[in-house]
């Protein structure tokens, strides 16, 4: 049952081959004896899973399934709120007990759709790190390695995939964190554009961060994508247009795609790993297979898109920061104080000069994706680094040079995903990036779906 995917657990129940209820109990026990390992779950209420699960079964012995999803389970990372549940958001500064009013916007959708949440992911103290370490819940290991993190924020989603504790997370992403533990962990992970899946309430850091679907396949996600972004009015922010599964995802035929494939994404990038490199190379000859013209051409940025970008990061963490009271300051993690002091030096007229820099990098990527449907290009330039490091080594904690290619994407509000590629000689896990343009998910989707194809025939 753990290696199941979602849509063939759907037909399971549909054809009553499995229960709900047996698949709920076979993974919590899963969880109970094997999360030890990696420390990926970080909540779980047996009973409250088990009642949804009951009910999504006594919806199929009558006829009345809700979705594709119904009966299906799904992790949240604990940066979301599940009514009646408590949120740690991986924090000393929140006591951890207290339950939920109410669900997220995706987690209602979810809730909707008849899933069932099987427990809360590891999250660093608010999203603040690319590993997935707090002192609220201790360190995240990586499946593959566990002297390696499984990247972060999400790193406790994607561990959760990756050790076979259900078929769906929900993860979040404000410069990279669905899509660098995807990476790391051999899982699929999807960064919507900014609007595409409703928040409320509104999140500090919109329009970077987003909500988006993990799991281990790329049908799966356009799935959980496609009740995820169902309409939530309180989001003024949200699109009008709905998505829609693409129809050919087990067989994509992408003769119409013009693709641009970049290994340095147009930045300056310190921190190379040549076997990656050829890693994600190893797309091309997937897509072309698939009928994809893809032309080698790097986007071209105005100002190295890393400057405005921290300018954002570290005014959001004083703004943080600042939503706490003086006595709960002190618990947050030193990352984001650290990040909030810097903050705090920033002037109005920089602030305002970041945004400037931001509209123009977001207007040179249209420009690129006016002649492009699609970029193809790393997701971060090495495979999982040592657990007791927040970043590779050689790198300061607070230096985003070394992984230029994930939050350029969160700035202009652009989908992007990352799907495995292979292994390192270590047996780590890489993805390659996959850029679309705003409002691009399906073909996003409909080329992980070629390359996840033509390397598992």
């Amino acid at each position: 049952m753990a290696s199941l995917d979602a849509l063939a657990l759907s037909r399971a129940f549909s054809n009553r081959e499995l229960s709900p209820v047996e698949v709920a109990g076979s993974l919590l026990d899963r969880i109970e004896r094997l999360n030890p390992q990696v420390n990926a779950i970080v909540h779980l209420d047996r009973e409250k899973t088990l009642e949804m699960a009951r009910a999504a079964e006594r919806r199929y012995i009558s006829g009345s399934v809700l979705s594709p999803l119904d009966g299906v389970p799904v992790t949240v990372k604990d940066l979301s709120s599940i009514a009646g549940w408590p949120r740690r958001r991986g924090s000393l500064a929140f006591d951890g007990l207290s339950p939920c009013a109410e669900d997220t916007s995706c987690v209602a959708r979810l809730r909707e759709a008849g899933a069932v949440f099987l427990g809360k992911t590891a999250t660093p103290d608010s999203g603040c790190k690319v590993v997935t370490r707090s002192a609220a819940h201790g360190v995240t290991l990586n499946p593959f390695d566990l002297t390696k993190t499984p990247g972060g924020s999400s790193g406790g989603a994607s561990a959760a995939l990756a050790m076979g504790f259900g078929p769906l997370a929900v993860g979040s992403d404000g410069a990279g964190s669905i899509r660098i533990p995807a990476s790391l962990t051999n899982v699929f992970g999807l960064k919507p554009g900014f609007g595409r899946v409703p928040a409320f309430p509104p999140d500090i850091d919109m329009p970077h961060s987003v909500v988006g679907p993990m799991s281990r396949s790329v049908q799966d996600a356009a799935a959980m994508l496609a009740v995820m972004s169902r309409s939530e009015p309180r989001d003024a922010f949200a699109w009008p247009v709905p998505f829609c599964v693409p129809d050919d995802l087990a067989d994509p035929d992408l003769r119409e795609l013009v693709v641009a494939f970049s290994p340095r994404m147009g930045c300056r990038a310190p921190l190379e790993d040549h076997e990656v490199d050829e890693l994600v190379l190893e797309a091309i000859p997937l897509l072309t297979g698939a009928g994809v013209r893809v032309l080698a051409e790097d986007p071209v940025w105005p100002v190295d898109p890393v400057e405005p970008f921290r300018i954002f990061w570290d005014t959001v963490c004083m703004a943080t920061v600042d939503g706490f009271t003086q006595e709960k300051r002190s618990l947050l993690d030193p990352t984001i104080l650290k990040a909030a002091e810097a903050g705090r030096m920033v002037s109005v007229s920089a602030y305002q000069s970041a945004m400037e820099q931001r509209l123009k990098i977001t207007a040179a990527s249209r420009a690129f994706f006016n002649r492009f449907d699609l970029l193809v290009c790393p997701v971060v330039a090495t495979a999982a680094w040592p657990v007791e490091y927040d970043v590779p080594e050689g790198f300061a904690a607070d230096d985003w040079r070394w992984c230029p290619y994930t939050f350029p994407w969160n700035m202009t509000g652009q989908p992007a995903a990352s799907v495995p590629i292979g292994v390192t000689s270590e047996g780590l896990p890489v993805g390659v990036q996959i850029v679309g343009p705003w409002g691009g998910e399906e073909n996003v989707l409909r080329a992980a779906a070629a390359i996840e194809r033509r390397r598992h025939p």
